[in-house]
């Protein structure tokens, strides 16, 4: 019996052990915990998409190359990237960080294939510079007082956003540091640099779940952005400090994975935020977008719709968060309603739509201060319908939330706000009074795109060619923006997004723009895309040289009028 408790405990153990080390993952061990923003790149996954030879193939890349200013070890690289020793096999990683009082800090990690070709790549930036050894670390001195460090089969690369001679900034305690003599003290980056090598797991992203469980997710990019830090670091944050922000902010972390797939590229998104405001949104943001709303549009060229679900109820609760609810009651009173009006005036439907995209012919006149005029013209400017609707709730509260706002219309010296109309069960803001009604009267519209925001708290579609159709209407455009606008229309299709999900933890959300191609890899068509701006940038700037040296054989020789007779 006692030897099956043994037993049992050893067992018990090593999956206490396992599992353990099952929430470890190596990409974050060289990444600080307070890092503000990480990009993971699946450089393998990406090059079996988009290939070395493929890029090559570029405008950009053939002018960099033929460039005579490109020494010859630059293009030994450009031929060979994995000449540089990086073994891009292994992907990279990205990521900033705030480093003392007024500087940040752009790291790049990755692996080594092999250290000696490495070595060789970075001295070429600068060949007057030696190899230092901080503990384990090879350091280099790169141009720009940037630092590349390595050591086994890592390296890091760090960059000052903003050089300064400020405080030194302590990624870990000082027993997390190599043995570092006084002389090196002032090299704030080769210090930061060879403190990444020796990162605890405490002090990193190694044991972080959130950034483990982003990294399992199958992309090409993996995005980590934590707005605590990125907002406890803002200057601005010290007049907004004044406000209990720290239920918006406190692990406030996002995550993104991009993958570029064929005919479209898609996004899913993570949103960790504190209990507190997890609390509120997922009591306010249960219910699903009306498409109701949507049939109503009186429009078939509808080229983007933003629907949501969110009852104003949830609003007042984020303000009475922030600590503000006395202020802003005491200032709604004055104009007529409360806090209490507001939740109750909507039922938390929401729709913001734009349609019908035309370019339409405009004149303007300047006057000066006294009324002269100054001059006029004429241009052309988009035009096109639009609808801001919510469902009605208590109409009573609507109405004085309406008589506050044109109180306020007369105080900013306004006649009246933007058009407005309603019914029992809707409250509507448009363009004109005609779309309006219409809208108000009722509709049976079908739409592609609703069944692919349905059933979520949050849906957008944005319709890329309709928008591209409705600019290229302009009849004056030049040649370079009518070509930027004809591949344009040959490259985007649409986009839809949803949003406001709750699932293991985090609010959840997914892109997914879409690409006219639905047959070849997105990423591939990205490259053929920049390269086709890449041209017409190009084109443009021959075309004006030309132009400035035809102008300047046009432009008479000046008259020397003191040898006139």
């Amino acid at each position: 019996m006692k030897s099956l408790f043994k037993f049992s405990l050893v067992i018990v153990v090593i999956m206490f052990v396992f599992s353990s080390c099952g929430k470890k993952n190596d990409e974050g061990k060289m990444i600080p915990a307070n890092a503000m923003f990480v990009a993971q790149i699946n450089t393998k996954s990406m090059s079996d998409k988009v290939s070395w030879n493929d890029i090559k193939q570029t405008s950009w890349f053939k002018k960099v190359y033929s460039d005579s200013a490109t020494p010859e070890w630059r293009k030994k690289i450009l031929d060979n990237p994995s000449a540089s020793g990086i073994d891009f096999d292994k992907g990279l990683i990205f990521f900033s960080q705030k480093a003392s009082a007024d500087n940040y800090i752009f790291v790049v990690e990755g692996s080594l294939k092999s250290e000696k070709d490495f070595e060789e790549f970075n001295k070429n930036f600068d060949p007057s510079q030696t190899i230092k050894k901080l503990g384990d670390v090879n350091l280099l001195t790169l141009k720009d007082k940037n630092i590349v460090g390595w050591s086994g089969n890592r390296f890091a690369y760090v960059m000052n956003a903003k050089t300064t001679s400020s405080e030194m900034y302590d990624l870990n305690d000082s027993t997390n540091s190599p043995n570092i003599s006084s002389a090196n003290n002032n090299d704030e980056l080769a210090i930061i640099c060879a403190r990444l090598f020796s990162l605890k797991s405490d002090s990193s992203l190694e044991k972080n779940e959130k950034f483990g469980d982003l990294l399992t997710q199958k992309g090409d990019i993996h995005f980590w952005q934590n707005t605590e830090e990125i907002m406890k670091n803002n200057p601005s944050m010290g007049m907004l400090g004044m406000a209990k922000l720290d239920a918006f902010l406190k692990d406030n972390i996002s995550t993104y994975t991009i993958s570029f797939d064929n005919g479209k590229i898609d996004v899913n998104q993570h949103a960790y935020v504190s209990r507190e405001l997890t609390d509120v949104l997922k009591k306010y943001m249960t219910g699903k977008i009306n498409t109701d709303m949507i049939k109503d549009i009186p429009s078939q060229n509808v080229i983007a719709v933003l629907s949501a679900n969110f009852k104003p109820g949830g609003i007042v609760e984020l303000i009475k968060l922030t600590g503000a609810d006395g202020i802003i009651n005491t200032y709604a009173q004055q104009l007529g309603f409360t806090l209490d009006d507001f939740s109750k005036a909507g039922n938390g439907d929401v729709l913001l739509a734009v349609s019908d995209l035309k370019m339409k012919p405009d004149s303007f006149n300047y006057k000066d201060d006294l009324g002269n005029p100054l001059g006029s013209g004429k241009f052309i400017k988009p035009d096109f319908n639009y609808i801001f609707s919510i469902g009605i709730s208590d109409k009573a509260s609507l109405q004085k939330i309406i008589d506050a706002g044109k109180k306020m219309s007369v105080q900013l010296g306004k006649d009246s706000l933007l058009h407005y109309d309603m019914n029992d069960k809707t409250f509507v803001i448009s363009s004109s009074e005609t779309f309006s009604k219409q809208y108000l009267a009722g509709g049976n519209n079908k739409y592609d795109f609703t069944d692919k925001i349905n059933g979520h708290p949050i849906g957008l579609f944005i319709d890329f060619q309709k928008i591209f159709s409705g600019l290229s209407q302009e009849p004056n455009n030049k040649m370079d923006s009518k070509a930027l606008m004809e591949q344009n229309l040959k490259t985007w299709k649409n986009l839809f997004a949803t949003a406001g999900d709750y699932k293991d933890g985090a609010f959840t959300g997914n892109a997914e723009i879409n690409l006219v191609d639905q047959n070849t890899n997105s990423l591939k068509q990205l490259n053929i895309y920049f390269d086709e701006m890449f041209k017409i940038h190009e084109e443009k700037k021959a075309r004006n040289a030309n132009k400035n040296n035809l102008d300047s054989l046009l432009t008479p020789p000046p008259i020397d009028t003191v040898n006139v007779k």
